[in-house]
């Protein structure tokens, strides 16, 4: 390492890398401290960023340090052995954090289960290091002990900056963009809001409420409630179906001319057609922007009464871009190959009350298997009003391919809700 006893300053470049890296590192440190407690659609899109800033902190602090060691510096100001013994090994750790904390992060992501993919700014794709699953444990708890010990050495090196601006040192003046005593001041002030700010960001920082009904903790519950329910209600159906009753058809002619017949309705605009996935954990609300139904529907002629709904799967919107155009590829819906997904019924029974029951055939993803509509209708005149729920298994119809196809992270059981409104058709 090369100090020069006549350089009163940093270079720029290491001036520039210095503060660069000191606000890179406080906004890591916060969104690090919020990343488990984010619910709801900002999580995947957190993490990502959190990855990002890492690779980037790495980066420029190998760069840094390159500098820090080929470079000329200025000398250290004389101060008792101890204490420069101090300031020395700070420095030091400084750089084992900085370049150990995304290391760590990077042997997390690799060594994960699940190997999501790291795409640096939302479009530069980062490998994976080849390493085994038995460095996981280990990384993780390397990287929680490096937060810490970044909290207490940034403590340390404001504490050192301040007591030399206090001894008339031009220490800081060293690493200042501008020169002058008033710039120093500026900058110990700068740095010890900043430890304060970062505090309170922590605690603040968050990216958008959750939306309204994501429960993480209840969308475990669903995911378990659904993976049972799911082939319970196909095996219901199937076995309702065999054992229908045979005069039931001989009924229904006989009293159709009592009935009023099937009627075409139209939705209304403001329809929302949803879903509700689980990862890790946490509830991923989603919805489809584009879709239509065609129905034909009269209480008292439900045999005669047919379902219809068509989605347009390229309208999906999480409210995360990124994790949106992930549905789309050929991962997930595939929607190059498989643009729509179609439901169309082939029985609808009445529960009781204003409860009914659609029984029917879903095509996705190349796919087609049974599936069933619970829903409501409360009908007043011509206008209906419709909500209602289907369980589904996203692997049944091959949605979320080769790593995604593990289901100890992305749940397999989806729930799909629907409400709208209808009028009757003459």
């Amino acid at each position: 390492m090369s100090v020069s006893r006549n350089m009163s300053r940093y270079s720029s470049v290491a001036i520039a890398l210095h503060w660069v890296l000191a606000l890179l590192l406080f906004f890591q440190l916060a969104l690090g401290w919020r990343l488990e407690e984010l619910e709801g659609l900002p999580q995947f899109a957190a993490y990502q960023l959190h990855k990002t800033v890492g690779i980037s902190i790495l980066v420029l602090s190998l760069v840094r340090l390159a500098i820090r060691i080929g470079r000329p510096r200025p000398a250290p100001l004389p101060q008792p052995t101890l204490l420069a013994f101090l300031a020395e090994a700070v420095h030091w750790l400084l750089y084992v954090v900085m370049i150990g904390g995304p290391i760590t992060g990077w042997i997390i992501v690799s060594t994960a289960r699940i190997k999501v993919p790291t795409l640096l700014f939302g479009s530069i794709p980062w490998p994976h290091l080849p390493v085994g699953a038995g460095w996981n444990g280990p990384a993780e708890a390397a990287h929680s002990l490096i937060g810490w010990m970044l909290v207490g050495l940034v403590v340390l090196h404001v504490a050192g900056a301040l007591k030399h601006h206090l001894a008339r040192q031009d220490l800081v003046g060293r690493m200042l963009p501008l020169r002058g005593r008033g710039a120093q001041t500026i900058a110990v002030a700068v740095a010890i809001l900043a430890m304060i700010g970062t505090l309170f960001l922590a605690k603040a920082l968050s990216f958008g409420p959750a939306p309204a009904g994501a429960e993480p903790a209840g969308a475990v519950n669903l995911a378990n409630e659904v993976e049972i329910g799911n082939a319970a209600i196909n095996e219901a159906e199937a076995a309702l179906n065999e054992a229908a009753p045979a005069n039931e058809a001989a009924n229904n002619a006989a009293a159709a001319e009592e009935k009023a017949p099937p009627a075409p309705w139209k939705i209304a605009a403001g329809g929302h057609l949803g879903f509700k996935a689980d990862y890790s954990g946490s509830a991923i609300d989603g919805s489809f922007t584009q879709w239509n139904a065609d129905i034909l529907f009269s209480p008292d002629d439900l045999a005669g009464s047919k379902i219809s709904v068509t989605i347009d799967l390229a309208s999906v919107d999480t409210a995360d871009g990124q994790r949106d155009d992930t549905l789309k590829s050929d991962t997930f819906f595939d929607v190059a190959a498989h643009p729509r997904a179609t439901f169309r019924s082939t029985r609808i029974t009445h529960r009781g009350g204003n409860k009914y029951r659609a029984a029917g055939t879903l095509s996705l993803h190349g796919a087609q298997k049974p599936v069933t509509l619970d829903f409501t209708l409360d009908i007043k005149g011509d206008d209906a009003t419709v909500s209602g729920s289907a369980p589904l298994s996203r692997t049944a119809f091959g949605v979320g391919t080769g790593e995604y196809s593990d289901t100890s992270q992305i749940k397999d059981a989806v729930g799909v809700t629907f409400s709208f409104k209808a009028k009757r058709q003459k």
